[in-house]
């Protein structure tokens, strides 16, 4: 009896030993509940957040959780008087900006240079974000059909799941031409 609580007890010990070895995912960032409360915040794959504008603070939070780079895609116009290059920088995220108008900003140019500035990072984890997250998800199903070899059903399904509503026709369009 005392043998077999001893190799129960070695087994145990080597499984917990096991777990505590297992590699954890270091793919995933942890964020607090402040920085879900971006709105329309998303995290869609391990490296990627996706969201509205996110206001000072909550940027100085995305750097406190992990987040390395913010890509906006917000026009310039939408840009007046927020100064979140200013801010990125003082939170030593890196920061890219690809203006994307609407549909109309939905150009192969504008697609490829995401597409780039991702493939460039993809070891980083990447907050995105327009107004809504709209334009996120649109740029991220062309990037997939595009760039990735999706068909049409699933770089839209990708689109909804970075926050693609509205521009959801748009994309289609393109993606069927």
């Amino acid at each position: 009896m005392q043998k077999r609580l001893l190799v129960f007890l070695s087994l145990v010990v080597m499984g917990v030993a096991g777990c505590a070895t297992q590699p954890t995912s270091s793919d995933s960032v942890v964020v607090s509940e402040q920085v879900q409360s971006i709105y329309n915040f998303s995290h869609p794959a391990p490296k990627h957040l996706a969201g509205g504008q996110p206001k000072k603070h909550e940027l100085a939070l995305l750097a406190d959780s992990g987040v390395d780079m913010v890509i906006n895609l917000r026009s310039q116009a939408e840009m007046n008087d927020i100064h979140e290059a200013e801010w990125a920088t003082d939170n030593h995220l890196a920061y890219y900006h690809i203006p994307i108008a609407g549909a109309a900003g939905l150009t192969e140019e504008n697609v490829k240079l995401f597409h780039q500035t991702l493939w460039l990072n993809e070891d980083k984890t990447i907050f995105m974000h327009c107004a809504s997250s709209n334009r996120v998800g649109a740029m991220m199903a062309l990037r997939e059909a595009w760039y990735k070899g999706a068909d049409v059903e699933q770089a839209l399904s990708v689109g909804e799941r970075y926050g693609m509503t509205s521009l959801r026709g748009a994309v289609e369009e393109l993606l069927n031409d």
